[in-house]
Protein backbone atom coordinates (compact mmCIF):
# COMPACT_ATOMS: atom_id res chain seq x y z
CA UNK A 1 0.00 0.00 0.00
CA UNK A 2 1.11 3.44 -1.17
CA UNK A 3 1.99 5.31 1.95
CA UNK A 4 0.75 9.45 1.83
CA UNK A 5 1.05 12.13 4.19
CA UNK A 6 -2.39 13.28 5.07
CA UNK A 7 -2.08 16.76 5.88
CA UNK A 8 -3.78 19.04 8.36
CA UNK A 9 -6.46 21.59 7.28
CA UNK A 10 -5.48 24.43 9.39
CA UNK A 11 -5.12 28.29 8.30
CA UNK A 12 -2.05 29.97 10.27
CA UNK A 13 -0.87 33.45 9.38
CA UNK A 14 2.71 32.75 8.97
CA UNK A 15 4.30 35.73 7.28
CA UNK A 16 7.18 37.19 8.97
CA UNK A 17 7.56 40.67 9.60
CA UNK A 18 10.25 42.58 11.68
CA UNK A 19 9.00 43.23 15.50
CA UNK A 20 11.57 45.25 17.28
CA UNK A 21 9.24 47.06 19.75
CA UNK A 22 8.42 45.35 22.74
CA UNK A 23 10.47 45.08 24.87
CA UNK A 24 10.29 48.31 27.23
CA UNK A 25 9.07 45.83 30.14
CA UNK A 26 13.02 44.76 30.24
CA UNK A 27 15.75 46.86 32.19
CA UNK A 28 18.02 48.84 30.07
CA UNK A 29 21.39 47.87 29.85
CA UNK A 30 24.07 48.63 32.54
CA UNK A 31 26.86 49.08 30.41
CA UNK A 32 27.03 53.46 29.35
CA UNK A 33 28.46 51.92 26.60
CA UNK A 34 25.98 48.85 25.67
CA UNK A 35 23.65 51.86 25.86
CA UNK A 36 24.88 53.85 23.58
CA UNK A 37 25.81 50.67 20.83
CA UNK A 38 21.92 50.32 21.64
CA UNK A 39 21.00 54.12 20.40
CA UNK A 40 23.19 53.59 16.91
CA UNK A 41 21.42 49.93 16.43
CA UNK A 42 18.21 51.68 16.82
CA UNK A 43 18.93 54.32 14.22
CA UNK A 44 20.77 51.77 11.55
CA UNK A 45 17.65 49.51 12.07
CA UNK A 46 15.32 52.84 11.05
CA UNK A 47 17.98 53.23 7.79
CA UNK A 48 17.97 49.77 6.82
CA UNK A 49 21.54 49.67 7.70
CA UNK A 50 20.99 45.60 8.60
CA UNK A 51 24.76 44.80 8.50
CA UNK A 52 25.81 48.03 10.67
CA UNK A 53 22.65 47.01 13.37
CA UNK A 54 24.28 43.46 13.50
CA UNK A 55 27.65 44.83 14.19
CA UNK A 56 26.72 46.90 16.64
CA UNK A 57 24.46 43.98 18.56
CA UNK A 58 27.39 41.69 18.34
CA UNK A 59 29.19 44.22 20.06
CA UNK A 60 26.50 45.14 22.75
CA UNK A 61 26.05 40.92 23.62
CA UNK A 62 29.68 40.98 24.50
CA UNK A 63 29.31 43.88 26.54
CA UNK A 64 25.69 42.51 28.01
CA UNK A 65 26.12 38.55 28.21
CA UNK A 66 22.49 37.87 29.89
CA UNK A 67 20.65 41.00 28.19
CA UNK A 68 17.95 38.62 26.90
CA UNK A 69 16.43 42.02 24.25
CA UNK A 70 20.14 42.32 22.28
CA UNK A 71 19.92 38.77 21.24
CA UNK A 72 16.26 38.99 20.50
CA UNK A 73 16.81 42.38 18.61
CA UNK A 74 19.68 40.10 16.82
CA UNK A 75 17.61 37.28 15.80
CA UNK A 76 15.21 39.58 14.33
CA UNK A 77 17.41 41.13 12.04
CA UNK A 78 18.77 37.98 11.04
CA UNK A 79 15.60 37.07 9.85
CA UNK A 80 15.11 39.94 7.73
CA UNK A 81 18.44 39.07 6.42
CA UNK A 82 17.22 35.18 5.64
CA UNK A 83 20.23 34.02 8.33
CA UNK A 84 17.24 31.98 9.18
CA UNK A 85 19.42 29.23 11.44
CA UNK A 86 21.50 32.02 13.03
CA UNK A 87 18.11 34.24 13.83
CA UNK A 88 16.50 30.82 15.54
CA UNK A 89 19.85 30.27 17.79
CA UNK A 90 19.00 33.44 18.85
CA UNK A 91 15.86 33.80 19.39
CA UNK A 92 16.68 30.33 21.53
CA UNK A 93 19.36 31.87 23.67
CA UNK A 94 17.00 34.74 24.51
CA UNK A 95 14.29 32.39 25.70
CA UNK A 96 16.95 30.85 27.88
CA UNK A 97 17.84 33.85 29.82
CA UNK A 98 14.27 34.89 29.78
CA UNK A 99 11.39 32.00 29.52
CA UNK A 100 8.65 34.55 30.10
CA UNK A 101 9.81 36.80 27.09
CA UNK A 102 6.75 36.52 25.54
CA UNK A 103 7.18 38.19 22.16
CA UNK A 104 10.52 36.27 21.43
CA UNK A 105 8.90 33.19 22.28
CA UNK A 106 5.71 33.96 19.50
CA UNK A 107 8.19 34.94 16.94
CA UNK A 108 10.43 32.49 17.61
CA UNK A 109 7.54 29.92 16.90
CA UNK A 110 6.02 32.01 13.86
CA UNK A 111 9.61 31.75 12.28
CA UNK A 112 10.11 27.57 12.91
CA UNK A 113 6.28 27.47 11.34
CA UNK A 114 7.37 29.43 8.37
CA UNK A 115 10.31 27.49 7.84
CA UNK A 116 8.63 24.00 8.26
CA UNK A 117 6.09 25.42 5.54
CA UNK A 118 8.99 26.19 3.31
CA UNK A 119 10.32 23.25 3.59
CA UNK A 120 6.79 20.56 3.42
CA UNK A 121 6.31 23.26 0.03
CA UNK A 122 10.07 21.96 -0.90
CA UNK A 123 9.36 18.69 -0.46
CA UNK A 124 12.60 18.42 2.34
CA UNK A 125 10.61 16.16 5.33
CA UNK A 126 13.94 16.29 7.01
CA UNK A 127 14.26 19.67 7.24
CA UNK A 128 10.87 20.56 8.16
CA UNK A 129 11.21 17.68 10.70
CA UNK A 130 13.78 19.35 12.05
CA UNK A 131 11.98 22.59 13.00
CA UNK A 132 8.83 21.06 13.71
CA UNK A 133 10.69 19.23 16.58
CA UNK A 134 12.01 22.53 17.55
CA UNK A 135 8.60 23.81 17.77
CA UNK A 136 6.97 20.12 19.62
CA UNK A 137 10.08 20.44 22.46
CA UNK A 138 9.92 23.99 23.23
CA UNK A 139 8.15 25.13 26.50
CA UNK A 140 4.64 25.22 27.61
CA UNK A 141 3.91 24.77 23.76
CA UNK A 142 0.37 23.40 24.63
CA UNK A 143 -0.57 26.52 26.47
CA UNK A 144 1.06 29.57 24.98
CA UNK A 145 0.32 28.16 21.31
CA UNK A 146 -2.35 25.56 21.14
CA UNK A 147 -3.20 26.06 17.72
CA UNK A 148 0.58 25.92 15.80
CA UNK A 149 0.85 22.45 18.55
CA UNK A 150 -2.43 21.14 16.85
CA UNK A 151 -0.82 21.42 13.42
CA UNK A 152 2.74 20.62 13.97
CA UNK A 153 2.12 17.55 16.08
CA UNK A 154 0.10 16.04 13.39
CA UNK A 155 2.22 17.56 10.64
CA UNK A 156 5.27 15.79 12.72
CA UNK A 157 3.07 12.70 12.62
CA UNK A 158 2.45 12.38 9.07
CA UNK A 159 6.16 12.91 8.24
CA UNK A 160 7.69 10.51 10.54
CA UNK A 161 5.44 7.94 8.73
CA UNK A 162 6.32 8.86 5.13
CA UNK A 163 10.06 8.29 6.93
CA UNK A 164 9.18 4.86 8.00
CA UNK A 165 9.99 6.34 11.68
CA UNK A 166 6.95 4.57 13.14
CA UNK A 167 7.44 4.86 16.41
CA UNK A 168 8.06 8.69 16.42
CA UNK A 169 5.11 8.82 14.28
CA UNK A 170 3.01 6.99 16.94
CA UNK A 171 4.53 9.45 19.37
CA UNK A 172 3.32 12.54 17.09
CA UNK A 173 -0.17 11.41 16.48
CA UNK A 174 -0.85 10.25 20.30
CA UNK A 175 -0.02 14.09 21.27
CA UNK A 176 -2.39 15.39 18.71
CA UNK A 177 -5.15 13.20 19.75
CA UNK A 178 -4.12 14.25 23.69
CA UNK A 179 -4.85 18.14 23.01
CA UNK A 180 -7.99 18.97 24.93
CA UNK A 181 -11.43 18.77 23.10
CA UNK A 182 -9.58 18.15 19.94
CA UNK A 183 -12.28 16.05 18.52
CA UNK A 184 -14.10 19.36 18.66
CA UNK A 185 -12.12 21.26 17.50
CA UNK A 186 -10.26 19.30 14.15
CA UNK A 187 -12.83 16.06 14.01
CA UNK A 188 -11.57 14.89 10.69
CA UNK A 189 -7.63 15.18 11.30
CA UNK A 190 -8.80 13.41 14.81
CA UNK A 191 -10.24 10.82 12.95
CA UNK A 192 -7.47 10.39 10.92
CA UNK A 193 -4.62 10.35 13.55
CA UNK A 194 -7.17 7.35 14.54
CA UNK A 195 -6.38 5.88 11.20
CA UNK A 196 -2.32 6.66 11.06
CA UNK A 197 -2.00 5.19 14.61
CA UNK A 198 -3.77 2.00 13.36
CA UNK A 199 -1.64 1.95 10.35
CA UNK A 200 1.77 2.98 11.90
CA UNK A 201 1.58 0.08 14.74
CA UNK A 202 0.28 -1.98 11.49
CA UNK A 203 3.49 -1.64 9.85
CA UNK A 204 4.98 -2.05 13.33
CA UNK A 205 3.08 -5.68 13.49
CA UNK A 206 1.85 -4.70 16.25
CA UNK A 207 -2.05 -5.76 15.79
CA UNK A 208 -3.39 -5.69 19.20
CA UNK A 209 -2.64 -2.02 19.04
CA UNK A 210 -3.18 -0.97 15.66
CA UNK A 211 -6.85 -2.81 15.80
CA UNK A 212 -8.82 -0.04 18.32
CA UNK A 213 -7.76 3.14 16.26
CA UNK A 214 -8.84 1.49 13.19
CA UNK A 215 -11.90 0.57 14.50
CA UNK A 216 -12.57 3.91 16.09
CA UNK A 217 -12.09 5.02 12.64
CA UNK A 218 -14.12 3.13 11.31
CA UNK A 219 -16.94 3.64 13.33
CA UNK A 220 -16.57 7.56 13.54
CA UNK A 221 -18.73 9.92 11.97
CA UNK A 222 -17.00 10.18 8.03
CA UNK A 223 -17.03 13.60 5.98
CA UNK A 224 -15.31 14.26 2.64
CA UNK A 225 -11.57 14.54 3.97
CA UNK A 226 -11.97 10.72 5.83
CA UNK A 227 -14.26 9.14 3.52
CA UNK A 228 -11.16 7.98 0.66
CA UNK A 229 -9.57 6.29 3.65
CA UNK A 230 -12.37 4.08 4.89
CA UNK A 231 -11.54 1.03 2.37
CA UNK A 232 -8.31 1.17 2.90
CA UNK A 233 -9.11 1.02 6.86
CA UNK A 234 -11.47 -2.04 6.66
CA UNK A 235 -8.76 -3.92 4.35
CA UNK A 236 -6.01 -3.03 7.11
CA UNK A 237 -8.06 -4.20 10.17
CA UNK A 238 -9.19 -7.43 7.98
CA UNK A 239 -5.44 -8.08 7.43
CA UNK A 240 -4.10 -7.47 10.49
CA UNK A 241 -6.57 -10.82 11.67
CA UNK A 242 -5.67 -12.54 8.58
CA UNK A 243 -1.90 -12.39 9.47
CA UNK A 244 -2.78 -13.40 13.40
CA UNK A 245 -5.06 -16.09 11.65
CA UNK A 246 -1.82 -17.08 9.47
CA UNK A 247 0.25 -17.43 12.22
CA UNK A 248 -1.96 -19.36 13.87
CA UNK A 249 -1.89 -21.83 10.53
CA UNK A 250 1.68 -21.93 10.69
CA UNK A 251 1.79 -23.24 14.02
CA UNK A 252 -0.79 -25.66 13.38
CA UNK A 253 0.84 -26.88 10.02
CA UNK A 254 4.09 -27.59 12.15
CA UNK A 255 2.87 -29.99 14.65
CA UNK A 256 3.74 -33.08 14.17
CA UNK A 257 1.98 -34.94 16.78
CA UNK A 258 -1.62 -34.36 15.04
CA UNK A 259 -2.76 -36.10 11.85
CA UNK A 260 -3.83 -34.64 8.80
CA UNK A 261 -7.53 -34.17 9.20
CA UNK A 262 -7.28 -33.17 12.62
CA UNK A 263 -4.78 -30.43 11.40
CA UNK A 264 -7.59 -29.41 8.83
CA UNK A 265 -9.97 -29.43 11.28
CA UNK A 266 -8.01 -27.27 13.57
CA UNK A 267 -6.88 -24.76 11.15
CA UNK A 268 -10.83 -24.39 10.18
CA UNK A 269 -11.77 -23.72 13.85
CA UNK A 270 -8.94 -21.26 14.14
CA UNK A 271 -10.50 -19.71 10.94
CA UNK A 272 -13.94 -19.52 11.96
CA UNK A 273 -12.63 -17.87 15.12
CA UNK A 274 -11.03 -15.15 13.45
CA UNK A 275 -14.37 -13.11 13.40
CA UNK A 276 -12.58 -10.04 12.36
CA UNK A 277 -11.13 -11.18 8.60
CA UNK A 278 -14.69 -12.02 6.53
CA UNK A 279 -16.69 -9.08 7.47
CA UNK A 280 -13.78 -6.37 7.07
CA UNK A 281 -12.40 -7.82 3.49
CA UNK A 282 -15.58 -8.16 2.35
CA UNK A 283 -16.40 -4.62 3.13
CA UNK A 284 -13.17 -3.58 1.63
CA UNK A 285 -14.30 -4.93 -1.34
CA UNK A 286 -17.42 -3.35 -1.18
CA UNK A 287 -15.75 0.46 -0.92
CA UNK A 288 -12.99 -0.17 -3.05
CA UNK A 289 -13.66 -2.94 -5.91
CA UNK A 290 -9.93 -2.70 -7.15
CA UNK A 291 -8.37 -3.88 -3.94
CA UNK A 292 -7.02 -7.24 -5.42
CA UNK A 293 -5.30 -8.13 -1.87
CA UNK A 294 -8.44 -8.55 -0.65
CA UNK A 295 -10.04 -10.93 -2.87
CA UNK A 296 -6.69 -13.33 -2.61
CA UNK A 297 -6.39 -12.81 1.35
CA UNK A 298 -10.33 -13.51 1.63
CA UNK A 299 -10.11 -16.37 -0.67
CA UNK A 300 -7.81 -18.06 1.48
CA UNK A 301 -9.46 -17.22 4.32
CA UNK A 302 -12.68 -19.56 3.37
CA UNK A 303 -10.05 -22.02 2.25
CA UNK A 304 -8.82 -22.33 5.60
CA UNK A 305 -12.84 -22.28 6.96
CA UNK A 306 -13.20 -25.12 4.40
CA UNK A 307 -15.51 -23.18 2.72
CA UNK A 308 -14.61 -24.29 -0.54
CA UNK A 309 -17.52 -23.38 -2.58
CA UNK A 310 -16.61 -19.76 -1.75
CA UNK A 311 -12.91 -19.85 -1.85
CA UNK A 312 -13.65 -20.75 -5.55
CA UNK A 313 -16.15 -17.96 -5.65
CA UNK A 314 -13.93 -15.57 -4.74
CA UNK A 315 -10.62 -16.62 -7.13
CA UNK A 316 -12.68 -17.03 -9.97
CA UNK A 317 -14.40 -13.39 -9.23
CA UNK A 318 -10.36 -12.70 -8.59
CA UNK A 319 -9.18 -14.04 -11.85
CA UNK A 320 -11.60 -12.37 -14.02
CA UNK A 321 -11.36 -8.66 -12.46
CA UNK A 322 -7.43 -8.84 -12.88
CA UNK A 323 -6.63 -10.78 -15.73
CA UNK A 324 -3.39 -8.44 -16.47
CA UNK A 325 -1.98 -9.27 -12.68
CA UNK A 326 1.54 -10.37 -12.22
CA UNK A 327 0.20 -12.95 -10.22
CA UNK A 328 -2.83 -14.32 -13.13
CA UNK A 329 -0.70 -17.87 -13.20
CA UNK A 330 -0.79 -18.44 -9.32
CA UNK A 331 -4.25 -17.63 -8.55
CA UNK A 332 -5.21 -20.07 -12.12
CA UNK A 333 -2.79 -22.94 -10.54
CA UNK A 334 -4.24 -22.76 -6.91
CA UNK A 335 -8.35 -22.95 -8.35
CA UNK A 336 -7.07 -27.03 -8.97
CA UNK A 337 -6.00 -26.93 -5.28
CA UNK A 338 -9.07 -26.25 -3.71
CA UNK A 339 -10.66 -28.99 -5.19
CA UNK A 340 -8.11 -31.40 -4.26
CA UNK A 341 -7.62 -30.06 -0.81
CA UNK A 342 -11.89 -30.58 -0.56
CA UNK A 343 -11.41 -34.29 -1.97
CA UNK A 344 -8.45 -35.48 0.48
CA UNK A 345 -10.52 -33.92 3.26
CA UNK A 346 -13.24 -36.28 1.92
CA UNK A 347 -11.26 -38.75 1.73
CA UNK A 348 -10.08 -38.42 5.08
CA UNK A 349 -13.11 -38.38 6.88
CA UNK A 350 -14.43 -41.44 4.78
CA UNK A 351 -11.34 -43.23 6.37
CA UNK A 352 -11.90 -42.08 9.83
CA UNK A 353 -15.42 -43.53 9.67
CA UNK A 354 -14.39 -47.16 8.43
CA UNK A 355 -12.27 -47.66 11.58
Amino acid sequence: MKRKMISLVLTLCLGLTLTLGAVDEFAKPQSKDALKKMKKADKAIKDKDYDAALALYSEIVQLEPNYAPAYFTTAQILRIKEAFDLALTNYEKALAISPDFAVALNEYVRTLMSLSRKAIDAQDLQKAAFYDEKILNTKDIETTHPQELQQIAYQMGSIRYTQNEFDKSIVAFQRFLAIPEIEKKAPSNCALANYMLGMNFSRLDQPVQANPYLEKFISGPQDAMTTPWLPLAYFLLANNHYLTLDKQVIKIKEDKTIDALTMFNRIADAAKASTGVQPNFAKAIELKPDLEDAYVMLGNYYFFCQDFDNAQAIYNDLIAKFPASPAIANYKAFLPSIDKEREAIKTLKAKKKTK
